[in-house]
Formats: structure tokens, C-alpha cells, sequence
């Protein structure tokens, strides 16, 4: 199997509305290498989860899109998909800070530094038949950003963390290269070591916490992920609640 190499060809952009919305305008337009990176200065109407606005400071963050083919994949295992983009960020992340132990993935993913969001990422997924056919990949890491205005609850910057002030360009490429190792390994079917690694880094697993579940305040810890990627609750008196997106708030 050829090996791919996610960024070896990067399209920088000075302004789009979203990144994501820039690589489906070039997907339907015909096929794009895969492994292409849109990277923008400036997002007008970056996005995140939900219609959430993603907000960058010009020339100070990493915001870009990947474009995939994961056809290798069921559409029931596209939440493999999700895992291996965290565990590539987490890995990126590790390099520069090497001493935090506080770097986690809040379930699907979001990359936390203890209890602030670090970075996002907003996964579109295309389905043709019975496989994924193509997948784009937009990620929002806060780099050089030092102060955020939009209102957003909790986020940080790798300067706020370490006080360096990192190159974008290098930046990008280091990403795209762990983001491309832990693709192969999903293409390679390494199903086992992902699902560990995933939960190895799960935002508060395990730990006893104030959730809302399906409107309901629940004290609760999660225990795994389902098969289709729900994230699985146990409450303190012992209900099991397998939950969805739009089905469980974490209390901060």
C-alpha cells in the first residue's frame, strides 16, 4: 500500500469564509490529491461544532482542512476517523510540550490542555454506497493567539502555555506528519492500539462528574466509547447512558 503524505501539497490562502467550505467548492469542482491542505490566514466565518464561530486571530493560529479518501472504511466505523485525527494533534502537541501530562482529548475532539480547549476540529464525511468516499478535515489550533475576546469559555494557546512564539509553516508540516502516521495506522487497520491510545487520553475518564444528559443532571464517569462512538456514562447509581453528540453537556 502506498504510503500518503498528508501536506505534501499545502494551497495557502491570505482569506476564505472556512477552510472546509474552500475544499468542498474544490471537491466538487472533480478529485483533489488526497492529503491536500487548505490553510488560510484568515477564516471570515470559521466554524466548529454545531455552527459554534471558531475564533483566530490573523496570522496566529493554524487553521486549515485535509482532504481524505477513507473508502477503506464502513460508514458505522467512521468514528475511527475521529480518534485517529485527535491521537495526531495529542502527538503533535507532546513534541512542544513535552512536560504536560495535562494534554487530553474531550470526547469526540477537542484537544484540552487541563480544562481549556486548545484546539477543535470539524469533521464533514461524504457516503457513497457501503464506504466513506471522501472526508475533509478542518482543524483549529490556537498557536500564538495571546488573548481571546469572542466570549468562548475556556481557551488557550500553546504561547499562553509555554511563553514561545512557534513558526506556523513548521508548525503545520510537524502536524501533518503525525496526523499522517497515525492515518496509515488506520489504514493498516491497527484498530486495537487506536482505541487504547484513545482512551489512554480521554478528557476525564473515569472520573466522577456533573454531566447533562439528555436535559438531566446526572453525576456520573464515563467508562469507554461504543462501537459508534457514543460515549458511554455510568451514573453513581450504576444507569449505563450511551450518548451522542447532542445528547450530553460536560459541566466545566
Amino acid at each position: 500500500m502506498n504510503k500518503l503524505m498528508i501536506g505534501s501539497h499545502i494551497i495557502e490562502l491570505e482569506q476564505t469564509t472556512s477552510t472546509n467550505s474552500y475544499a468542498a467548492n474544490l471537491l466538487h469542482s472533480g478529485k483533489q490529491i488526497e492529503g491536500t491542505v487548505i490553510i488560510a490566514c484568515e477564516q471570515t466565518q470559521g466554524k466548529g461544532m454545531d455552527q459554534n464561530v471558531w475564533e483566530s486571530e490573523v496570522n496566529k493560529n493554524l487553521t486549515f482542512s485535509i482532504i481524505l479518501y477513507p473508502d477503506f472504511l464502513d460508514p458505522a466505523e467512521q468514528f475511527r476517523l475521529t480518534e485517529i485525527i485527535s491521537l495526531g494533534i495529542t502527538d503533535f502537541v507532546k513534541t512542544l510540550l513535552p512536560s504536560d501530562g495535562n494534554i487530553k482529548i474531550k470526547w469526540p475532539n477537542d484537544i484540552y490542555i487541563g480544562d481549556r480547549k486548545l484546539c477543535g476540529t470539524l469533521i464533514q464525511n461524504s457516503i457513497i454506497g457501503n464506504n466513506l468516499s471522501e472526508s475533509i478535515v478542518g482543524i483549529g489550533l490556537n498557536v500564538n493567539q495571546e488573548s481571546f475576546l469572542s466570549g468562548a469559555p475556556n481557551p488557550v494557546s500553546l504561547k499562553q502555555i509555554s511563553g514561545i512564539n512557534y513558526d506556523l509553516k513548521q508548525s503545520l508540516l510537524g502536524l501533518c506528519s503525525f496526523i499522517n502516521i497515525r492515518y496509515n495506522q488506520l489504514k493498516t487497520k491497527y484498530y486495537a492500539k487506536i482505541e487504547s491510545d484513545y482512551l489512554s487520553l480521554l478528557y476525564r475518564f473515569d472520573e466522577w462528574h456533573d454531566f447533562i444528559v439528555q436535559e438531566k443532571s446526572v453525576h456520573a464517569r464515563i467508562v469507554g466509547i461504543t462501537n459508534y462512538g457514543q460515549l458511554k456514562l455510568e451514573s453513581v447509581e450504576g444507569d449505563i447512558y450511551n450518548c451522542g453528540m447532542k445528547e450530553v453537556v460536560y459541566c466545566l
